[in-house]
């Protein structure tokens, strides 16, 4: 298997040119000429002098100094790039159609510490992606690591830890500290970045989610990204405050959306598509799993969301999985296509939520062969079931069909008219169910779902 930077090893032109012919994938637009100025830098941006190897410039060790990486250059990252050193209040700057490869052969992946900031702001037309190194045709789940953000909000990692003040962990992988005090804490932009064909394990059982956000907070923004054929997780919240808008999961290993550890943001216009090969939950979302009461407590705010599974996957597979003392509310869900079911609800902790009005889901619809998880005594003694708790909430309804063209639903849909956006200033105001209204499709132009 040869290289993407191999190829371009031969090719003496390309030397840090960052154009990455090899790479061109002509299914996408990526490689569009883009004249929008929203990456540019002021004077502080130190461009990045090229160590050049094999046709790209090299990332490696710990960054911290203000950074701009310039989409002139093909970008390498060489075993873990760590910006920041956890104290240092630097920016990372990525300007719009830059590509940066994790190196397969270092198992590459990019950390941004807490105290540090990332700027990657793309286009529809010329989105940042981050990819593997290998070439094109030989790309494949696992061959690099992934995105790592570290923020100073709060998680609930601590609850068995006496005297843990200001609580703060380790990221897996050993991706650095996260957590603090700070719900509003800055981790800088992310808009129209694509991740690509990571998650590689770093050590038996221990992989790099797609796009990692540990302790982040409520300052960062975060808009238009996919995660696609990541080995592990698509996006994993550990504990933070962060918001996220227009958000494609395609075809990963595991679960697409997680969330763990005291995680209390928003999420609105989601759209998850498993593969047939391989694949988890559309959603696996937990409290803390050592400690189901742990504060401050997990509930995020969703809404707007398609989840399209794959009946090909043999294992449990469920469109939305809530256990482990997660709280969290769910508006205009739409589910089908998954083995297990489209709803699994687990663990008295968790029902005792939906009971209190701490958990509910609105305005939904279900449409997997069996919509809930089947129950064994055990779990009928935790106090509730998903069909009761689907039934008590309002506009929620079965069906065999959604109706979908493609992802959109299609004229007649029960989707469309159906939904109702949460009263909340983050979400925008909707009428349907699911992450797309029948007209306009927001994955269009700076996605793709090539296998390879």
């Amino acid at each position: 298997m040869r290289s993407l930077l191999a190829i371009l090893f031969f090719s003496p032109l390309l030397a840090c040119s960052g154009d990455a012919g090899s790479d061109k994938d002509t299914s996408s637009t990526d490689d569009t000429a883009d004249t929008d100025d929203t990456n540019d830098t002021d004077d502080t941006d130190v461009d990045v002098p090229c160590v050049e190897e094999n046709g790209a410039c090299i990332l490696e060790g710990v960054i911290t100094e203000d950074t701009r990486l310039t989409a002139d250059k093909a970008w390498l990252l060489r075993g873990g790039v760590w910006f920041g050193d956890g104290t240092a209040n630097v920016t990372l700057t990525i300007d719009a159609g830059t590509k940066i490869y994790g190196e397969n052969a270092s198992n590459g992946f990019l950390v941004i510490n807490r105290g540090a900031k990332i700027n990657a702001v793309g286009t529809n037309t010329n989105p940042i992606i981050f990819t593997s190194d290998q070439a094109v045709g030989s790309r494949a789940r696992g061959q690099w690591g992934g995105l790592v953000i570290n923020g100073k909000a709060p998680i609930n990692a601590c609850a068995d830890v006496d005297g843990a003040d200001p609580c703060e962990a380790e990221g897996e992988g050993g991706t650095g500290v996260y957590g603090g005090t700070n719900p509003a804490d800055d981790s800088g932009t992310l808009k129209y970045v694509r991740i690509e064909f990571g998650g590689t394990e770093i050590s038996a059982d221990n992989e790099i989610n797609g796009l990692s956000l540990q302790g982040v907070g409520n300052a960062t923004d975060i808009e238009f990204i996919q995660i696609h054929r990541n080995l592990d997780d698509g996006v994993e919240f550990f504990g933070g405050t962060v918001n996220i808008k227009h958000l494609f999961v395609t075809e990963v290993g595991d679960d697409s959306i997680d969330w763990t550890l005291g995680y209390s943001g928003k999420i609105q216009h989601a759209l998850v598509v498993q593969a047939a090969d391989a694949g988890g939950h559309g959603f696996e979302l937990d409290n803390n799993e050592d400690d189901y009461a742990a504060t401050p407590l997990t509930g995020g705010i969703v809404s707007n969301v398609t989840l399209i599974g794959s009946t090909a996957i043999a294992e449990d597979n469920f469109g939305l999985l809530i256990r482990r003392g997660s709280a969290g509310q769910f508006w205009n869900i739409a589910a089908t296509g998954f083995t297990a079911g489209c709803l699994g609800i687990r663990d008295e902790e968790t029902y005792g939520h939906f009971t209190s009005g701490t958990a509910a889901i609105a305005y939904s619809a279900l449409a997997c062969a069996s919509n809930f998880e089947t129950e064994d005594a055990g779990e009928e003694d935790v106090g509730g079931t998903e069909d009761a708790v689907f039934a008590a909430g309002p506009g929620n309804f079965e069906t065999t069909d959604l109706e979908l063209s493609g992802f959109q639903p299609a004229a007649g849909s029960p989707l469309l008219g159906a939904g109702m956006a949460p009263s909340d200033s983050f979400f925008d105001a909707t009428n349907y169910i699911g992450a797309f209204d029948g007209t306009n499709d927001w994955t269009a132009g700076w996605t793709d779902t090539s296998d390879n």
